[in-house]
């Protein structure tokens, strides 16, 4: 038999190895227990996240507010807007906050998960940072357009993202909450065998052992209840903090554009008490924020525009009568109000659904300003502030309506200067535009204060003379304004002549007010034929007159230029050995049906109507075909007019002339007038340094009879000056005009510059020329004009007499 105290001894080494293994167990158990723990508990983590950041709810709320952005956007561009930019940028403002949320959190995952997603929310955020380049202009038409296009693609995309966003969500908690069963299964196991070697485990060491288990298991219990209670109460937190933040931000937003607003704004609820309003409104009407409450009624509203001055206490109640009927009848409409300060403002009044109407205020003083100065304007000349044509029309048929009521008749007369054109073109625009602000006003200090005044337009006025008895009473008038404005002007310095030319139509009974400004125009026409600074009354016979002119613009534009136009060459000889330089050719008109048509009638025509650009031309080619047919040593001369260098490219046309032709360009001479360098422009100067790069020669025409100064030779470097024939003339009488030549001849010496005298009639003259050192001539003494055909007959004959000399 085996000792009892070696068996005890074994029981208690058995008891000792099964307790060790119990309680290896017990800790293996427990370890793989805590593991599954830690499993659930980040499970469940990830549900409560698939709950804070339900990826489904935010990509949804996403693709809403970008339709609300693009409805705002589309209510913009309506006409009248159906929204205001503030709206508009509220929103953008929304869905820019949005966007953050996109690129945070599990929806970030999400998002980098499936690489389209990824690409429909980076085209948002790119889309949105183009339109936050012009948000600020987004009420312009053409901005709202624009970022209608930008977002117009991602519609289809952002419920494409939602609908994806959704199966995401509950794909991923399906797989979740699958997983978390399977770990409460296997803790439950655990957890029960835990439970079972428990059991034995207490057998073995006795009912303490069982109490501390079950102690330490209730403890347990409670402290993962306490996490979890924890959790939540973090979460909660959280989601509070995070709702007071965007509450926070939604306000100032709110706040932001409200005071930023153009426009003063009042919110009234139901019960008519003032609920909203904002900075704008204070500053409108002056009432200070401490007075302009939470609470005010419409009633103490108007009282306090009252208090602050803004109003008075008439034109307050009476909109507190129309705005307390429009908020009876629950309808909208505009009022305005007229402030003591002189500002217009226009409330918009507008009920709400339920309850309650909103109140817009806008100062419309400037438009108000603006639209009485634009009806202003359309009837009155912006230069003289006398009426215009339109304007005129209206007193023209009072004056003559109340005439014709008295038995008396009314005078229109046309007055039109003289010589405007002269003035502008020397003295500048400037001179121009004070010079006719000058005869408009004595033209109204002449005429009485029935009588109507206007402008039609250039240097032409209209006077209206009604209540008339007889012709005479015009006749007085008419001279008393040519007297007026027949005396100098003192212009910036400036001593200005300027005399005028009226034409007088007389209305007997009451004809058609376009009747008459037709007759009064025709005298006017009559009356600057006549001579000028003279007054003419209509007479049937004036319109054959007016009619040739207008038949020979017609006929002049309409003209075939090689079968009714053709040149003729006026010869210019060299002083010092009698040989020809050059010809000039001088341009003829033989119309069809009038025949010859003097050029001083329609080369006038030909530059008021434009057509002397392709006219210009035509002489230019005509020009170089003839030179090809005279000797190498000769030129011919091409007069330009200034209109050309306005209106035209003038080196273009004489380079593709020269081209065209393979004429070379030292052969021509190129004339222009005093009249043009007057203008003393930076085109024309460079205009005629490309001429002469181009190896023209150009000579200055009719020198001494404009305005110009000596200084414009030294100015303009010219190769020729031809002096007028207005000092030639009487050279053989007057000491005077000899001497003008004289230093004509001597400053173009100096200058390097050859001298041309035109005009040469008589042996005398050409005697004198030549003694005072003048280079070449030209006049009828040598030749007439003579025709392409004539010049080698004429050259023939000019060599003979010359050898014979």
């Amino acid at each position: 038999m085996s000792d009892p105290q070696t068996g005890k001894i074994r029981r208690r080494t058995a008891s000792r190895v099964v307790q060790m293994l119990l309680s290896v167990g017990m800790i293996a158990l427990a370890i793989a227990a805590l593991y599954i723990s830690v499993l659930v508990f980040k499970r469940q983590e990830a549900l409560t996240q698939i709950f804070r950041y339900n990826i489904a709810y935010s990509a949804s709320q996403g693709m809403n507010e970008l339709l609300r952005f693009r409805q705002r956007l589309t209510a913009i561009m309506v006409d009248p807007p159906q929204t205001t930019q503030q709206d508009v940028e509220l929103r953008y403002q929304i869905l820019v906050s949005r966007l953050s949320l996109f690129e945070q959190g599990e929806f970030l995952n999400f998002v980098t998960v499936l690489p389209e997603n990824k690409a429909t929310v980076e085209e948002l955020a790119a889309a949105l940072e183009r339109i936050g380049q012009f948000i600020g202009e987004i009420d312009e038409p053409e901005n709202a357009r624009l970022a209608l296009e930008l977002t117009a693609p991602l519609e289809r995309k952002m419920v494409a993202l939602a609908s994806k966003a959704n199966e995401y969500g509950a794909t991923t908690q399906a797989s979740d909450q699958s997983e978390l069963l399977k770990l409460h299964w296997i803790f439950s196991a655990l957890a029960l065998s835990l439970v079972v070697t428990g059991f034995v485990f207490i057998a073995m060491l006795q009912w303490q052992h069982r109490l501390q288990i079950s102690v330490q298991q209730r403890l347990k219990a409670t402290n993962e209840d306490l996490l979890r209670t924890s959790a939540e109460l973090s979460e909660s937190a959280a989601a509070a903090r995070r709702a007071n933040e965007e509450l926070i931000t939604q306000n100032l937003l709110f706040n932001t554009a409200l005071n930023n607003m153009s426009h003063g704004l009042c919110m009234f609820d139901a019960e008519g008490r003032l609920i909203v309003s904002n900075q704008k409104m204070e500053s409108i009407y002056g009432i200070s924020q401490e007075k302009l409450q939470l609470g005010t009624t419409l009633n103490q509203l108007v009282e306090l525009m009252v208090q602050t001055g803004a109003s008075a206490e008439d034109e307050a109640e009476r909109l507190m009568r129309l705005q307390s009927m429009l908020v009876t009848q629950g309808r909208s409409d505009t009022l305005t109000q007229e402030l003591r300060d002189g500002r217009t403002i226009l409330i918009s009044h507008q009920p709400m659904r339920r309850g309650g109407w909103v109140a817009t205020y806008e100062d419309i003083t400037e438009r108000h300003k603006a639209q009485a100065q634009i009806a202003y304007m359309a009837r009155h000349d912006t230069l003289t502030d006398l009426p215009n044509r339109v304007m005129m029309r209206e007193q023209l048929e009072d004056i003559m309506t109340s005439s014709a009521e008295r038995g008396l008749s009314t005078a229109l007369m046309c007055v039109d200067l003289d010589n405007f054109k002269s003035v502008n073109d020397t003295l500048g625009h400037p001179v121009g535009d004070a010079l006719l602000r000058a005869v408009a006003g004595r033209i109204r200090n002449t005429v009485r204060e029935a009588d109507a005044v206007a402008r039609l337009g250039g240097d032409e006025f209209v006077v209206v003379q009604g209540n008339i008895e007889k012709p005479e009473q015009a006749s007085t008038l008419a001279k008393r304004l040519i007297e007026a404005l027949d005396e100098p002007y003192v212009i910036e310095g400036h001593q200005v002549l300027s005399a005028a030319s009226v034409g007088v139509a007389i209305a007997n009974g009451q004809p058609e007010a376009d009747d008459l400004l037709m007759q009064a125009d025709v005298a006017l026409y009559q009356a600057k034929g006549d001579g000028r600074g003279v007054f003419r009354f209509y007479e049937p016979g004036m319109n054959k007159r007016l009619q040739r002119r207008r038949t020979l613009e017609a006929d002049l534009r309409a003209a075939n230029l090689d079968e009714q136009f053709h040149l003729v060459f006026q010869p210019i000889i060299g002083l010092g050995d009698n040989k020809v330089t050059t010809f000039e050719a001088l341009l003829r008109w033989n119309h069809p049906t009038h025949g010859s048509i003097p050029p001083d009638e329609f080369i006038r025509i030909a530059e008021d109507t434009g057509a002397i650009i392709p006219l210009g031309e035509w002489v230019l080619r005509q020009v170089c075909l003839e030179m090809k047919s005279l000797p190498d040593d000769i030129s011919i001369a091409a007069n330009l007019s200034p209109m050309q260098f306005r209106r035209d490219d003038i080196v273009d046309t004489v380079a593709r002339v020269l081209a065209d032709t393979e004429t070379p360009a030292s052969r021509l001479e190129l004339e222009i007038t005093e009249t043009l360098l007057l203008e003393d422009s930076r085109k024309l100067h460079a205009d005629l340094r490309r001429l002469r790069k181009l190896g023209a020669r150009i000579s200055l025409d009719d020198f001494g009879t404009g305005y110009s100064s000596l200084s414009y030779l030294q100015k303009f470097a010219f190769d020729k000056v031809k002096i007028d024939r207005l000092f030639i003339k009487e050279i053989t009488k007057s000491a005077d005009q000899a001497a003008i030549v004289q230093t004509i001849v001597n400053l173009a010496f100096t200058l390097g510059m050859t001298t041309v005298v035109e005009g040469v009639e008589m042996e005398e003259q050409l005697r004198i020329i030549r003694a005072m050192g003048c280079d070449e001539a030209q006049g009828n003494l040598f030749s007439k004009p003579i025709l392409a055909k004539d010049i080698p007959e004429f050259l023939d004959e000019h060599k003979r007499r010359r050898y014979a000399a």
